[in-house]
């Protein structure tokens, strides 16, 4: 029985070292968890943060953020893909022109219960899509939570970008 596990464990070591050398082809959308082995040079690839896209100014990257998770909401709405009650955890890793490379995101315990793969294709299409309206000098990236509704109202948002 002892060489079985030794021979299994061989092979299984075996395998995982040769799959280390190979490049990993990561999705635009997953879920935070898959590709852990990744997450090290998705982050070297995108070396800025999201509030310094906005000049280290606080207050204008939340309406930034803001504005992005209405803009799902929106293009939730506008596809009929029901997103009221989910509630995640985000990780966005931006192109320096404001599209988005890889969105990870993964349902906090208290989200509304829509299955994996339809939010994935959900955000995989508002992926496709979508761009800030700033653009950065290098790529960037951004961990925060969303929950939906948002309760964010367009005209506030505009009304403080104003100011």
């Amino acid at each position: 029985m002892k060489y079985l596990i030794i021979v299994a464990l061989t092979l299984f070591l075996d395998h995982a070292q040769a799959q280390s050398g190979t490049a990993v082809s990561i999705p635009e959308v997953f879920l935070i968890g898959e590709y852990e082995s990744e997450y090290a040079r998705l982050s070297k690839q995108h070396p800025a943060i999201f509030v310094s896209v906005y000049n280290n100014d606080i207050d204008r990257a939340f309406r930034g953020y803001s504005n992005m998770l209405m803009d799902i909401e929106d293009y939730a709405a506008d596809i009929n893909f029901d997103i009221k009650g989910v509630k995640l955890w985000f990780t966005l890793y931006f192109n320096a022109d404001g599209t988005i490379k890889h969105l990870a995101f993964f349902p906090k315990p208290n989200s509304r219960n829509i299955p994996d793969e339809e939010l994935t294709a959900f955000f995989q299409q508002f992926v496709d899509q979508y761009q800030l309206q700033v653009k950065a000098e290098k790529p960037f990236q951004h961990s925060a939570s969303a929950g939906f509704p948002t309760f964010f109202h367009r005209e506030l948002q505009e009304t403080a970008e104003k100011d």
